[in-house]
């Protein structure tokens, strides 16, 4: 039997999100420079990338067997150019959002699609 193909799920995932995707969103990572000397605030270099996207408004969820109670998004993404990180932001239809939980799907092997938890 001849092994799955994780890399051709990725391209129908990546097609998929592009035909089903909402509103607009972006991954936006700030990263900080080297400050001149002590007292003059670390330079930021801003960089964003375009997500084919879905969100979805959750009230509860279960994580870790446990029943976690708040208000936020739960956004679904094809795998973007740059591999997300949980220090990363998610800009919704122009709203920076804070993301509390980064999971790929699969959690091994190929990535095929990435689920970002959004504070609300």
């Amino acid at each position: 039997m001849a092994a799955f193909d994780y890399g051709r799920m990725q391209g129908t995932a990546t097609r998929l999100m592009e035909r089903f995707k909402q509103g607009t969103v972006q991954l936006k990572r700030v990263t900080l420079g080297t400050p001149p000397n002590e007292w003059t605030p670390a330079p930021e270099t801003v960089e964003t990338w375009p997500l084919s996207a879905t969100a979805e408004r959750l009230h509860q969820r279960y994580e870790n067997g446990v029943l976690i109670v708040e208000t936020g998004d739960m956004v679904t993404f094809s795998v973007p150019e740059v591999e997300p990180q949980i220090t990363d932001r998610l800009v919704i239809d122009g709203a920076e959002r804070v993301i509390t939980n980064l999971t790929p799907i699969p959690p091994a092997g190929t990535v095929v699609a990435f689920k970002a938890w959004c504070a609300a």
